[in-house]
């Protein structure tokens, strides 16, 4: 029996790791990123910003990958992404 979006929505892992966006996200700008000569647009990096932080929270939820789950805590505590964590709609504890 196929699952209904409320089941889905509500799983404790996810089941695309690491076919999902959240990855597919991290390692586009890592791969992005090492380029240290490259210019970066302000808003662009603002995007990234936002779009990294909500992989990041997705990751450190459900991902089903330990080593994974953990490196996105651990990047989460750092106060850099203070800001990002103010603008959360749910907050953060």
């Amino acid at each position: 029996m196929k699952p209904n979006i409320s089941q889905i929505l509500n799983r404790k892992q996810c089941d695309l790791w690491p076919d999902c966006g959240c990855h597919e996200t991290l390692a586009q700008w890592a791969h992005d990123l090492r380029d240290e000569k490259r210019i970066w647009p302000m808003e662009l990096l603002e995007w990234g910003e936002t779009t990294i932080f909500i992989s990041l929270a997705c990751v450190a939820k459900f991902c089903p990958d330990r080593a994974m789950k953990a490196y996105a805590k651990r990047q989460l505590r750092d106060e850099f992404w203070d800001h990002q964590k103010a603008l959360s709609v749910k907050g953060w504890q």
